[in-house]
């Protein structure tokens, strides 16, 4: 299968990479930064080695993936995301129906956009954690007129532009990140404003807390991404709270930088694969008076590595 990308190709640049080959698969790119759709994969049946080897360099290249018409079922969505690696719980995340490792993101017409959680900047999900996710599989059951898009912004890019002086300074740095007191803050807003967050799960305190590597590496393609988000951010190991604050704040404006970014205009039945570790993503809360109901699985990442390990 030859897209009309492919033929035009000859040098193109595209997520910061020469655009791959891919005779399977139907791939267009959204943006010069990330994020490609895929045509020609029907979710609901095991897919052929052939097809997932250039599903998952789609995914190593563009960070985004996305599937267009996969009216598919909780275990067949499952069975997919385990394409991906091991399927893992969260611990604020309320789980969908009785499917405990599947998670919901839901937003009723007259519910207020707090029960939503929304950083307003890009962030990636539940950095705390020892081994973060690797990848989300989200897929939209009920989505809004207009508005609620899901948009990204490639880690790669964003190391890739930094001088080599500020390079060598976040080669040497970790991150602490902290969910400890998620529950515990919800609980001090009024009810009108509190998160929708799980009541109960099996995490310890101390698999709320983790020190990772600022700049991160692809395991499997030695890439190097910035990982830093300003969501349950704490401080950069061995600097003060105010110096921290000011290091990131420069490094979280980066992310906003729209030649970073995909945006994705979520329909029905529209699947989303994202890579958690080197991409980042934000909703885009400008649905009011809308119903938006995305459910979706978590894929357990490695323990992140960086250039000095």
């Amino acid at each position: 299968m030859t897209t009309t990308t492919q033929i035009r190709t000859g040098g193109t640049i595209v997520a910061g990479l020469p655009f791959p080959e891919f005779r399977h698969i139907a791939v267009q790119p959204m943006t010069g930064a990330c994020g490609c759709e895929i045509s020609g994969v029907d979710l609901r049946e095991p897919l052929s080695d052939s097809v997932l080897e250039e599903v998952m360099q789609a995914f190593n290249h563009f960070g985004v993936i996305v599937f267009r018409h996969q009216d598919i079922t909780p275990e067949q969505h499952k069975a997919f995301s385990r394409y991906f690696g091991e399927l893992t719980e969260l611990p604020q995340a309320p789980t969908y129906g009785n499917h405990e490792d599947m998670q919901e993101v839901r937003r009723e017409a007259d519910e207020p956009d707090s029960v939503v959680p929304s950083f307003e900047t890009f962030h990636v999900d539940s950095p705390f954690l020892p081994r973060p996710p690797k990848c989300i599989i989200m897929r939209a059951l009920d989505v809004p007129r207009f508005g609620g898009d899901t948009a990204f912004s490639n880690a790669y890019l964003v190391y890739d532009d930094l001088s080599d002086a500020m390079k060598e300074l976040l080669e040497g740095l970790q991150v602490v990140y902290s969910g400890k007191h998620i529950w515990a803050n919800n609980e001090k807003l009024p009810p009108e404003r509190r998160l929708r967050l799980r009541d109960h799960h099996q995490f310890t305190e101390d698999q709320l807390e983790s020190a990772h590597p600022v700049v991160r590496v692809n395991p499997e393609t030695g890439r190097k991404g910035l990982f830093a988000t300003t969501s349950y951010f704490q401080r950069f190991v061995g600097w003060s709270q105010e110096e921290s604050r000011v290091l990131l704040d420069h490094l979280q404006g980066l992310f906003q930088r729209l030649h970073y970014h995909c945006r994705v205009k979520w329909e029905k039945d529209t699947l989303i694969v994202w890579d958690n570790r080197f991409t980042l993503h934000r909703g885009v809360h400008d649905y009011a008076n809308e119903r938006r109901h995305l459910i979706r699985t978590t894929v357990i990442g490695e323990r992140p590595i960086g250039p000095k390990d």
